[in-house]
């Protein structure tokens, strides 16, 4: 079944991709009616149990970004009122045929035009202030903070900010000092997120192995921080900076509208999602009525009652179904409803939510966490040289040796020192330059990085030993990874 699948899908897609590279195809009936049935086999596909499913990636189309940034002109008109251009082709109902490259594009599009539209506003209102009083008008949103306490001044200053400057251009600046630096807003990201979401700060339950957070059921209705927690993923995405956030995919899944279901809990917490597949799928009637379950689970450290209208209803063959869904809906959905709309709320007061919704969950968490990067031999094959440096240059092989003996913590450490970042955007998945400063020995200089570039100024040196010392003290020094 799935490689007859596959052929359909295939034979679907080359009739689209026919009649899209004719002159104005895109706009005809056929295309529509095309698209239509591939939507049809991927809503199939997404109903099959996931071990047979067949990858998103078999439905995508390579369309040029011409095509993109056409589609999504006509789309952002249609939405303004503007009924005399045609309909969009792909936009927004037939999303699943593009890649996530394709709709990082577009949704970055949206956000840079976004930031000049709330630029002009500013520039505006600022030249009509100007005749009326001496007010100045600030065309980005501005956070000064001090590094000692920068998640607190994060929390106060976002609080005290006109939320339609969200959307504004973001310039950090610590300490007082005035230089503008766009590392600083990696580092603000950096910092902000490390320390919010870490068992130590308090603001979330975590599962029992610590490495995955979740919402608190229990908040006080005072607290802001959820909102502005919101806020602060939104603006992740919204500028482009891959950030910390070790949530369940079950996030991702509500922001996009997606309902979660007992596999988010299997990643959640793998021991509870045992109990709950063995209660649906293993124990017998028999079973069930020997172990005394009730429908009275623990979750957050607080005795919960499934069916408050039945307490300690008992768990049978008959409702075991409901049991394991209310399970669930508690989880994920009831115990952090009001907490959970916070959140969201903060979110979509940067993030345009039809954007949002162009994104499968999955590829939603990949746009906002980045990949985990551990291909170290694509990296060499993809790295660019500069400056006199070549793949043969002789201390070019030497580095690679050297990096060859790191350890896989020291590795990574390497990525963040050239690129700014420990998992790596979808833009920048596996290309650094390396480049050479001028033609002498510099064994008393360190190697230096410009991440903004992806680029590493490495100094030419005497020995292997002395290269491996410079870096890895370079890196040490580097105080965000462990080595």
């Amino acid at each position: 079944m799935p490689s007859r699948m596959v052929r359909h899908v295939k034979v679907w897609k080359q009739a689209v991709s026919v009649i899209l590279s004719a002159e104005d195809g895109s706009h005809t009936p056929e295309v529509r009616n095309l698209l239509l049935v591939l939507q049809y086999m991927h809503d199939v596909n997404n109903r099959v149990a996931e071990s047979q499913r067949l990858p998103d990636s078999i439905f995508c189309l390579k369309l040029s970004e011409a095509f993109l940034e056409g589609d999504l002109f006509r789309w952002i008109l249609r939405s303004c009122g503007v009924m005399m251009m045609p309909e969009p082709c792909v936009l927004p109902n037939f999303s699943f045929v593009l890649d996530l490259e394709a709709k990082m594009m577009i949704f970055q599009i949206m956000c840079e035009a976004t930031k000049v539209e709330k630029a002009l506003e500013d520039l505006t209102n600022s030249l009509f202030w100007s005749f009326m009083c001496d007010i100045p008008v600030k065309l980005e949103m501005v956070l000064d903070l001090k590094r000692a306490s920068v998640l607190e001044d994060t929390f106060k200053q976002l609080a005290a900010t006109d939320q339609e400057s969200f959307k504004k251009p973001l310039q950090v600046f610590f300490d007082g000092n005035p230089e503008v630096d766009n590392l600083y807003v990696k580092d603000f990201f950096y910092e902000v997120f490390h320390e919010m979401v870490s068992p130590e700060y308090g603001m979330f339950m975590f599962n029992d192995s610590k490495t995955l957070a979740w919402f608190p059921s229990k908040v006080p209705q005072e607290d802001q921080r959820f909102f502005l927690f919101g806020v602060l993923c939104g603006l992740a995405l919204y500028n482009q900076v891959i950030v910390f956030l070790p949530f369940p995919l079950v996030l991702f899944k509500k922001l996009v509208g997606v309902r979660p279901s007992l596999e988010d809990l299997r990643e959640f917490s793998p021991a509870e999602y045992k109990t709950l597949h063995c209660i649906l799928h293993e124990y017998t009637d028999d079973v069930l009525e020997n172990l005394l379950i009730d429908f009275q689970i623990i979750w957050d450290k607080t005795c919960v009652d499934l069916d408050p209208a039945f307490p300690e209803k008992p768990v049978t063959g008959q409702n075991k179904k409901e049991f394991v869904d209310a399970y669930v809906n508690h989880a994920f959905n009831t115990s952090v409803k009001r907490i959970f709309q916070e959140f969201e709320r903060g979110f979509f007061k940067v993030c345009d939510r039809e954007m949002v919704k162009l994104f499968r969950p999955e590829e939603l968490h990949r746009a906002l966490v980045g990949n985990d990067f551990h291909d170290w031999e694509k990296l060499k094959q993809n790295t660019l040289y500069e400056g006199g440096y070549d793949p043969s240059h002789p201390n070019i092989v030497m580095f690679w040796e050297v990096f060859d003996e790191l350890s896989e913590n020291q590795k990574v450490a390497f990525i963040w020192f050239v690129t700014g970042y420990e998992r790596l955007p979808i833009s920048a998945l596996d290309t650094i330059k390396i480049r050479k400063i001028n033609d002498n020995i510099e064994d008393g200089y360190y190697p230096e990085s410009e991440t903004c570039f992806r680029c590493l100024d490495l100094p030419q040196y005497s020995s292997k030993e002395i290269m491996k010392e410079k870096l890895v003290e370079a890196l040490s020094s580097n105080r965000r990874i462990s080595q």
